[in-house]
């Protein structure tokens, strides 16, 4: 659709019906190369390479096909988004609707497809990665001009900047996650270096979206709550409604995540929260969540999963006042009065607290570059055993606590080896309240 066609339906059409949208699930089939891959003589993955993603989480280990792979959460989000739109009267077509290694197509076919297909939009669905050892959730939309030189359409390469633009404030609808302070919007070949293979030879309007970071942990057990990845369709959903015209939906969403107001996650598979964030909080497995009206009356229940997230969601929520009661076995019962809104989601985080729970007078291990599966052991009389596991060779080693960001104590240690590490310390002269540790460097002055 041109700029012009796009604002003449957006005046008469109510729905998205003559609206084609391409959609592309990023990656596929748990598979990493496919061909490279090696199995177990059961059919099980040994080892994978290439291009797909598997984080391992608390409760799943790597490879395991029930835990997170990009390739099923961009496939989750995907069907979903299709479900929303076919639903709302659009047209859509996925380029894989399984996660087989045989329906991951060369990128240059998904654009072609899009391109034969006629799509007013095209819309390729990810998730994001910076390393283990990062501290980054933030929110990146990529288009292509025609950087290569392929003879595109002009017109469309500037509706898939438009879309990429005009995306964002629905995208970034979620407040269950925490986001670092950044955002992109922009080129591929001028920021990558290259032009993605997805979007290269892609003639109509469209972009790619890396929703969030898979590898930052805290997101990660988020995102295999399926009604979790599900939201990311849903916010998608609502862009296209706005830039193609058509309704709102009637109806709202409730989400939200409740967690414990005290204790800190220290698993060495949720380590890399940001500081500060309610992220470094232990989700609430098996909490009840329930959703009443304001008369009083049950509209939805939820039990939050058990793999660390605390997330809960309820759809097609009719617009009015609500109460979320929140419970959870050794919590105080916590409610929340809330107002839904019709193509609006109303999202929170709640804390509930364990009155029997006491902080304990340690310090707290925190996960960096140099060190995981960091252990902290009360000795009594303020002394403390410190325990880690070295990830590479340090140079001017140091034991660094900090409180708030900021180094209060430092013992340095010299050179350290990969491997296990240990050492003894005595705080007893300072405050442990909110103190971490961590292995860093500390280079000499010169």
């Amino acid at each position: 659709l041109s700029i012009a066609v796009s604002t003449c339906v957006g005046m008469e059409a109510k729905d998205l019906s003559g609206v084609k949208i391409y959609i592309n699930p990023g990656h596929g089939g748990y598979w990493n190369g496919g061909a490279d891959s090696v199995f177990n003589e059961d059919g099980t993955l040994l080892l994978v390479k290439g291009n797909d993603r598997n984080v391992p989480t608390i409760n799943f280990e790597p490879l395991d096909t029930n835990g997170f792979w990009e390739s099923k959460c961009n496939l989750i989000k995907s069907l979903e988004l299709k479900r929303l739109l076919e639903q709302a009267g659009a047209t859509v077509k996925l380029s894989r609707t399984l996660n087989r290694e045989i329906d991951d197509k060369p990128l240059r076919v998904i654009g072609q497809e899009a391109n034969d297909f006629g799509a007013d939009a095209f819309i390729s669905i990810h998730t994001n990665a910076a390393g283990e050892r990062a501290r980054v959730n933030y929110f990146l939309n990529l288009y292509n001009k025609d950087a290569s030189g392929l003879g595109k359409n002009v017109t469309n390469m500037a509706l898939s900047r438009h879309q990429a633009t005009m995306s964002i404030s629905y995208l970034m609808d979620n407040d269950i996650t925490v986001w670092s302070p950044r955002l992109i919007v922009t080129e591929d070949k001028p920021f990558l270096g290259y032009s993605l293979g997805v979007l290269r030879h892609l003639n109509v309007p469209g972009f790619l979206v890396e929703g969030t970071f898979h590898d930052y942990r805290p997101e990660t057990h988020r995102l295999l709550n399926e009604d979790y990845a599900k939201l990311h369709a849903w916010n998608v959903y609502r862009f296209y409604c706005d830039y193609f015209g058509a309704d709102q939906p009637d109806y709202g969403v409730v989400a939200g995540a409740v967690k414990d107001s005290k204790r800190v996650m220290t698993h060495e598979r949720f380590h890399n929260w940001i500081k500060g964030s309610h992220d470094m909080y232990q989700p609430l497995n098996g909490a009840d969540i329930t959703l009443i009206d304001e008369n009083g009356n049950v509209v939805g229940t939820y039990k939050t999963d058990n793999n660390y997230n605390g997330v809960f969601v309820f759809r097609n929520v009719k617009p009015g006042k609500y109460t979320v009661k929140m419970e959870a076995k050794g919590y105080k019962t916590e409610e929340k009065a809330i107002e839904v809104e019709a193509g609006k989601m109303c999202d929170f985080v709640e804390m509930l607290d364990d009155p029997s729970y006491r902080i304990p007078k340690l310090v707290v291990g925190e996960f960096n570059k140099w060190a995981y599966n960091l252990k902290t052991t009360d000795l009594g009389e303020g002394k403390y055993l410190l325990e880690c596991n070295i990830l590479r060779d340090v140079e001017h080693a140091a034991i660094c606590f900090t409180r708030g960001g900021v180094v209060v104590k430092d013992i340095k240690l010299g050179n350290l080896k990969k491997g296990k590490f240990s050492q003894e310390v005595d705080l007893s002269n300072v405050r442990k309240k909110g103190l971490f540790w961590e292995i860093n460097q500390i280079k000499p002055l010169d």
